[in-house]
């Protein structure tokens, strides 16, 4: 090889490294840590998406106790709802919003307290349950509460305390972050739809005269229990208390005391020498109105 080819030692030396450099450079680099997955959080009880816009439908399905919210075509929110138990089911069927309050109450629905206001039945229901004497009924809340029903049933705000899960006398509890909301943005004829397992609204009508039948038989049961215990306490309480019978079990009898064989006869009593008379008093009848209070 001509001299002029050969390269010089220190340009072997540096092309050499040149060519580890270039191998090192070419090694893949370590994957990257594997990014933590985002924490799902779990969903709420609903959720408004319809800032400015008014709720023209409303769909309420009982088996998933959700209540979809509409503007036209476009659903605008959602909610979890609490429905009227088996015992007490929400109809199913076409509706619309029949009236609006706000501060509404039950007339049916409550508590029940005691003379001293202890609470005695926190489900109490008038025509149904039976206050103690001198007992009152406190009503149940409906706030926001919007008509569905000539007899009651409506939605408000109310305990949802299983989600998806029935817990209410018939109404349709809605939670309080958006059941105000809800009463905002509704007018008085907005289209309800209810569908699930439920009977129609003319069963539901049905069968709530024959519980309100079977209602008023049972207090009246309770009415008349309660009066013959008052009855029975009063004669007990006016009877004056039998004498004990004697340790054998006969009738109590005079007890004689004998006097010993060997006394003196007591000798006759001397009457004394009469008092004079006292004076005149009032006639009986008078005394007998001041002494003998009047019941």
């Amino acid at each position: 090889m001509p001299p002029s080819l050969v390269l010089p030692r220190t340009c072997q030396t540096a092309l050499a490294g040149l060519v580890i450099c270039l191998a090192a450079c070419k090694t893949a680099p370590p994957p990257p840590p594997p990014e933590p997955e985002p924490v799902k959080k779990p969903a709420g009880l609903y959720e408004w998406k319809g800032q400015g816009k008014n709720i023209t439908s409303i769909k309420i399905n009982v088996d998933e106790q959700k209540a979809r919210l509409y503007h036209g075509e476009d659903e605008i929110g959602w909610t979890y709802v609490a429905s009227g138990i088996t015992s007490f089911p929400t109809p199913v069927g076409e509706f619309k919003i029949l009236e609006k309050v706000a501060d509404k109450v039950s007339n049916l629905y409550g508590k029940g307290y005691d003379a001293n206001g202890k609470l005695v039945n926190s489900d109490f229901k008038q025509g149904r349950d039976l206050l103690p004497p001198g007992g009152r009924f406190e009503a149940a809340k409906m706030t926001y509460f919007m008509r569905l029903t000539g007899d009651g049933v409506g939605m408000h705000i109310g305990p949802i305390p299983r989600p998806g899960r029935r817990a209410s006398h018939g109404c349709i509890r809605l939670p309080s972050g958006i059941a105000g909301t809800m009463f905002r943005n509704t007018s008085v004829g907005t289209p309800v739809t209810i569908t699930g397992s439920g009977p129609d609204y003319k069963t539901y009508l049905k069968q709530s005269a024959e519980k309100a039948k079977a209602n008023a038989a049972k207090l009246a049961a309770s009415k008349k229990k309660a009066e013959e215990e008052a009855a029975k306490a009063l004669a007990e309480g006016s009877t004056p208390p039998a004498e004990p019978p004697a340790a054998n079990g006969a009738p109590p009898s005079t007890v004689t005391t004998a006097l010993p064989a060997d006394a003196p006869v007591p000798a006759p009593l001397v009457p004394a020498t009469p008092a004079p008379p006292p004076a005149p008093s009032a006639p009986i009848e008078e005394i007998r109105k001041v002494d003998v209070p009047e019941e």
